[in-house]
């Protein structure tokens, strides 16, 4: 009955996992396909005075912005100048786990943000895993009002398996919290593209509540749950419940009231 149970053990193993080796295949052949093709170039134009004037004009309109969200009142936004900490992972039970160890430093309109997101696989001859860097390089907060949060940015995704392949990455970010953020809802979709051969080596969308369980002076502590999805080379699915801790430093505000 005993060797029954352990070979019927090995079997569900075998059977759930997958994953990281179909990721690392896809990552290969991704790869070779980039050495073999040719990119095509393209003939650079010549930009003259008025290309200057439409720099300085955008510059000189990014500094008002973000002067104009550094001079808002801090009550509608209480985090935005911040440093948040997340130590979050999900799991699909039987199948294998996900990590997301993950910084981000907000400033007024700019934000970055760097996380590892790591797959690991119980395999019959040990843990296996893969991990990607991911560096949110610039984030734009588009809204920073007292219930909802729009940002949008850009940076790479690094596979520190095969080649170690590094492609650019879009991420998008909304967000509905309580006026004084110890409640919130965020959805974040991300899409990264190999440009030389077309491929996306990731899709994700995911989706998670916060709740502050306390505060201490500018330290903030949440708890989160929610779900994310991963499609990997446009074929290899993951999918995960995910919870975590999330540790929000910032300023507290001293609240009068509601009113704005």
């Amino acid at each position: 009955m005993k060797t029954l149970f352990i070979g019927s053990l090995l079997l569900i193993a075998i059977s759930v996992t997958g994953q990281v080796d179909e990721i690392k295949s896809a990552s290969k052949d991704n790869s070779n396909r980039s050495r073999s093709g040719g990119s095509s170039g393209s003939d650079g134009g010549s930009s003259g005075g008025n290309g200057f004037f439409m720099v300085d004009l955008l510059f000189n309109g990014v500094f008002q912005w973000q002067g104009a969200k550094l001079s808002d009142d801090r009550s509608r936004y209480p985090s935005m100048v911040s440093l948040d900490v997340m130590l979050q992972g999900g799991v699909k039970p039987s199948s294998y786990y996900l990590l997301w160890p993950r910084v981000r430093g907000n400033w007024g309109l700019f934000s970055t943000d760097f996380r590892m997101n790591y797959l690991i696989e119980d395999d019959v001859d040990g843990y296996k895993h893969i991990r990607t860097n991911d560096w949110q390089i610039i984030q734009i907060n588009l809204i920073t009002s007292r219930f909802i949060t729009l940002r949008a940015g850009t940076g790479v995704m690094q596979e520190t398996f095969g080649g170690e392949e590094t492609f650019s990455e879009s991420a998008f970010m909304f967000g509905v919290h309580a006026p004084d953020q110890t409640k919130a809802i965020g959805f974040e979709y991300r899409f990264s593209k190999d440009w030389d051969t077309g491929a996306n080596p990731r899709r994700e969308f995911s989706v998670q509540y916060q709740h502050q369980v306390f505060s201490a002076g500018a330290l903030h502590g949440n708890l989160s749950v929610g779900a994310v999805y991963q499609r990997y080379y446009n074929s290899i699915e993951v999918w995960a419940v995910q919870a975590g801790l999330v540790f929000r430093i910032f300023k507290p505000v001293v609240r009068n009231g509601w009113d704005e």
